[in-house]
């Protein structure tokens, strides 16, 4: 029987050997899956948070800019106090031929923010990436020596697989300077 076993040397794995590498090997799999995961929404949080937030800022400094430069906010079509609210300017800026004033209006449609011109097409300010939730417009200080408005916008990044994300808030008052 010794004669056998010469023949017969111990080459391979046994089956417990075999299940302790598998299950290893699920383990390491799994931290390494689990990881992978948590960088690729780190990521796309960090991302869709700027893009929000770029699009805020941008949006704001347009309108602040638009308002220094009104020469009066246009009442009749202004919604102001409510969520969207509406803002209307009148203006000697990017004024079309033989006009002495023009008008711009600010408002939300399908969570876009859109500016338009008199005479010209509406543009959307923000990207499409993005919707507008809250956008409202106060009027303030309706005196002589001129009049503010105070704008409060948030936006949130609007994603099909992971859903909104944080919403970014911006305020701002601006001052009609009428020159």
């Amino acid at each position: 029987m010794k004669e056998e076993n010469k023949y017969f040397s111990r080459k391979g794995f046994t089956l417990i050997e075999i299940v302790l590498y598998v299950a290893l090997s699920a383990i390491i799999g799994l931290v390494l899956v689990t990881f992978f995961i948590q960088a690729i929404k780190i990521t796309e949080t960090s991302r869709s948070s700027r893009e929000s937030l770029d699009n805020a800022r941008h949006s704001i400094n347009l309108i602040e800019q638009e308002i220094r430069q009104a020469t009066s906010v246009y009442n009749l079509t202004s919604v102001f106090g409510t969520n969207p609210g509406q803002l209307s300017l009148e203006t000697t800026r990017d004024l079309p031929a033989d006009e002495d004033t023009t008008y711009v209006d600010f408002y939300v449609d399908a969570g876009g923010l859109y500016i338009k011109r008199e005479g010209q097409s509406t543009m959307l300010i923000t990207s499409q990436k993005v919707k507008v939730t809250n956008l409202v417009f106060t009027l303030l200080n309706t005196t002589a020596e001129g009049s503010a408005v105070k704008t409060d916008l948030t936006i949130e990044y609007s994603d099909p697989i992971f859903g909104s994300k944080t919403p970014v808030r911006l305020s701002t008052t601006t001052s009609l300077r009428s020159y």
